[in-house]
């Protein structure tokens, strides 16, 4: 490549980073070694106002002092520098540079007077680089050393590229949920993408917006497999990248797997996005799956009416098989947003909508580590196979719901799971595992009687459902003064009380101070749940009632007349430990019963609380007992006599 040099340019953030030193570094080498012999080299001028110096001569004076941490400053120089007049804020700027690298691993014989004839013998039917070096060669060719230079410094055209791909976001302002994406989720696609990959000969369609997803997609699976790209001005980037990393790119010719992020671009419309969605299930071969990663607004949670009509038309295709949300924090530009996932695949046979389930995933409040990634992906894989080996397999996360609730639901398709004392047992398990439980208590309590019920339990849901449904109200707690507290009168619930080992009774109220501050406040009532979201879900089931519940506490009521199934035990169970965050307990599921087995049931755990209280009384008495005889035998206050013979037989 041959071109007229051209000086690179660098602020002082950018000296840093070529050091390997912290800014404030550079800022002392100015200063200490102004009046020296070999001073720090002046800023030169630059048309953007800022204070900006060459990065050659930086480089060389580095190399002369010895100072910074990096001996390859001077080849490092295109990394952490521009020439005067490029932006990498500017879109334009960026893709030319891009244009011209990607040329440059095409051809050792890059140079100003036959650009254009490469560009068009390379990429004739302009897919990839020629307008934008059409659109360079009109600038006047200013960056074509810049462009061999980044090449030497990365070492590869298409590390070069990834370089500037990430100094171009370094810079770029906050895109919401557009914004890149972290390596987590990240991860997690390309973890899927090779699970579903395994043993198939399918290709994949690579997103053309999230260039960096999409390669990552590509390094996981390497040569074998066949890539695609949408036709588009979006894909450019992307067919540049696969380019200039010795990746072809084919049009599918039979199956499928088609990675789509959305949005494509700015903060994304709730529903720009399902319609995004929509055309690329409309566009799906019988054979073909998708993986769709995008904003919880949009995939899982509640959404306005008209936004609902078209999710509610893409889940009635069929095609939705596996739905996930996952927690905030996984967008660079939108820290508070979460995200969601969508696996999408053939229709199951013939099955009518009405009788079709759909597998969905609530982790909301679980980071992604490997071991999490690792079994959220065979929930989500295995919810594409068949109905046989879908049953035979035991789920960590994920659920299954009837397709038709989630499109007549109108809310949030997915709400944290119930929890479960075990998450890998079975139904078809639990007869015997009762059975054999019972015979293990049978000393301490009188086992009930079980017998198969005739249907399943009602389905599990929401909290905001079931108040929309007047099975359960929430009552907030009074926000009481602390100075009215004292040391007799009604008992004060606080969230702090709702810890575990915390004993009830410590604060109080007076009765008549209570009634005139707060007359319109009443008091709980027996079966009645309080609860805390924060810092952690914690429930407890108040008995008696008669009790004021502080702020920020909250009462979980059942209405006595139409509960729905819910029993107070159930929801104290499943709140606690549940996920907290702004109005995460509206999401969290309760799990119900039949309503013939309400009562039976709440006798029963009240009979296993009493006996467990018992048995935790006996065992603080044996430990105070062992204690006591410890410090005895230890200060030689008592002397433990052997047991007589008969004794000691009788105990062996």
């Amino acid at each position: 490549m041959t071109s007229a040099s051209t000086a690179l340019l660098t602020d002082l953030s950018g000296v840093a980073r070529l050091a390997g030193v912290q800014r404030a570094v550079v800022s002392m080498w100015r200063t200490r070694s102004a009046g020296g012999d070999d001073p720090f080299p002046q800023p030169v001028a630059s048309d953007t106002g800022r204070m900006r110096f060459d990065a050659d001569e930086v480089a060389d004076w580095l190399a002369r002092t010895g100072r910074g941490n990096n001996a390859s400053a001077g080849v490092d120089a295109a990394i952490s520098a521009a020439p005067d007049g490029f932006s990498y804020s500017d879109p334009r700027h960026v893709a030319e540079l891009e244009a011209l690298i990607t040329l440059g691993a095409l051809t050792d014989e890059l140079s100003t007077e036959k650009l254009h004839a490469l560009a068009i013998e390379h990429d004739s039917d302009d897919q990839i680089l020629q307008r934008e070096v059409v659109a360079h060669i009109s600038r006047g060719m200013p960056w074509l050393d810049f462009a061999t230079r980044a090449i030497d410094a990365a070492y590869s055209p298409s590390e070069a590229l990834a370089v500037i791909a990430r100094r171009a976001a370094s810079v770029a302002t906050a895109s919401g949920s557009s914004a890149p994406l972290t390596s987590t989720p990240v991860a997690l696609v390309t973890e899927m993408v090779q699970a579903l990959q395994q043993g198939s000969d399918r290709s994949v369609t690579l997103d053309a917006y999230d260039v960096d997803l999409s390669m990552s997609v590509v390094l996981a699976l390497g040569d074998d497999t066949t890539f695609a790209v949408p036709d588009g001005v979006s894909s450019r980037r992307l067919r540049r990248r696969l380019l200039a990393s010795g990746v072809p790119v084919s049009m599918p010719d039979g199956a499928a797997l088609r990675v789509l992020r959305v949005p494509a671009a700015g903060t994304g419309d709730v529903v720009a996005m399902l319609e995004a969605v929509d055309e690329a299930s409309l566009a799906m071969r019988p054979a073909d799956t998708a993986i769709v990663i995008g904003p919880a607004r949009a995939l899982t949670d509640r959404v306005a009416p008209s936004e609902d009509r078209v999710r509610a038309d893409i889940l009635r295709l069929g095609r939705v098989r596996a739905i996930a949300r996952l927690r905030p924090g996984l967008v660079t530009g939108a820290p508070r947003e979460a995200l969601a996932v969508w696996v999408l695949g053939p229709p199951v046979g013939n099955t009518p909508i009405g009788d079709r389930f759909t597998a969905v995933a609530d982790l909301t409040d679980r980071d992604l580590t490997d071991a999490t990634r690792g079994d959220l992906v065979a929930d989500l894989v295995t919810s594409l196979q068949s109905a046989r080996e879908v049953r035979s397999r035991a789920f960590m996360f994920a659920r299954f719901v009837r397709t038709a609730s989630l499109t007549a639901a109108g809310d949030s398709l997915v709400s944290h799971a119930p929890r479960s004392s075990s998450k890998t047992t079975r139904t078809a398990d639990l007869p015997a595992l009762l059975d054999t439980a019972a015979d293990e208590v049978r000393g301490d309590v009188e086992p009930s009687s079980t017998v198969p019920a005739d249907g399943p339990a009602p389905e599990p849901a929401p909290i905001s459902q079931l108040i929309a449904d007047r099975h359960a109200r929430v009552i907030s707690g009074v926000r009481l003064d602390p100075t009215s507290f004292g040391d007799a009168g009604l008992v004060v619930v606080t969230a702090a009380d709702l810890e575990p080992g915390r004993h009830l009774g410590g604060t109080r109220i007076d009765q008549l101070t209570f009634a005139t501050r707060h007359p319109s406040a009443s008091l709980t009532h027996p079966g009645d749940v309080v609860f805390r979201t924060s810092p952690t879900a914690v429930a407890w089931v108040d008995d008696e009632g008669s009790n004021v519940v502080a702020y920020p506490a909250r009462v979980l009521r059942v209405n006595p007349s139409d509960p729905g199934g819910l029993v107070p035990e159930v929801i104290a169970a499943d709140i606690t430990g549940a996920a907290t965050g702004p109005a995460a307990w509206k999401r969290w599921m309760l799990r119900r019963v039949h309503p013939q087995t309400m009562e039976p049931l709440r006798a029963a755990l009240a009979e296993i609380a009493a006996a467990r209280e018992s048995l935790e009384a006996r065992a603080q008495r044996l430990e105070r007992y062992a204690a006591l005889l410890v410090d005895g035998a230890a200060t030689g206050a008592a002397v433990i006599s052997p047991r007589p013979a008969a004794d000691a037989a009788s105990t062996q």
